[in-house]
């Protein structure tokens, strides 16, 4: 028997390993981004988990980390609002960009999930944002091809790589 064997313990989420999993990575760090919302309700200060959130009153606009706003805005507390730059002339302008340069553009950190967050959170509006939508994949789709071709170029221009001890 090996009961005197220590048990090896690591974060797991549906038998994933945390540290393993870029996707799982990923996820916590867009959650832990902030976002703005609109706080549609006064409240005094409470705990969750480990912090303490607020005094709030209703009409302020705060900035707080994405996973707390999702858990504000399902109790109805605030809303989420959509970013600034999540609007068609912006969104057009930087395909114009994408398109004649060579160099990626300026985005925000996580621009898809930020935005896929919004259009998930407007209830029953779902088709005001499938101009947005497509634009935001035409954004990834142009940057994606981008990314491909460069790694073509590189991979073309190296025949062999000497690596120093």
């Amino acid at each position: 028997r090996n009961l005197l064997k220590k048990k090896q313990t690591s974060m797991t989420y549906n038998n994933k390993s945390f540290y393993n999993d870029l996707s799982l990575q990923r996820n916590f760090l867009f959650y832990e981004n902030l976002t703005t919302v609109l706080i549609l309700k006064s409240f005094r200060k409470f705990n969750l988990l480990t912090l303490q959130i607020g005094p709030f009153k209703k009409g302020e606009k705060i900035k707080i980390k994405i996973w707390i706003a999702i858990i504000l805005e399902d109790s109805n507390l605030c809303k989420i609002q959509n970013p600034n730059w999540l609007k068609t002339e912006w969104l057009e302008k930087k395909i114009l960009l994408e398109k004649k340069t060579p160099l990626l553009q300026n985005l925000p950190y996580f621009y898809r999930e930020l935005s896929f967050l919004s259009f998930q959170k407007k209830k029953n509006s779902n088709f005001l944002f499938i101009k947005e939508i497509s634009l935001i994949e035409e954004i990834f789709s142009i940057r994606s091809l981008k990314l491909w071709n460069g790694i073509q170029i590189i991979k073309n221009k190296i025949n062999a790589l000497k690596f120093d001890k």
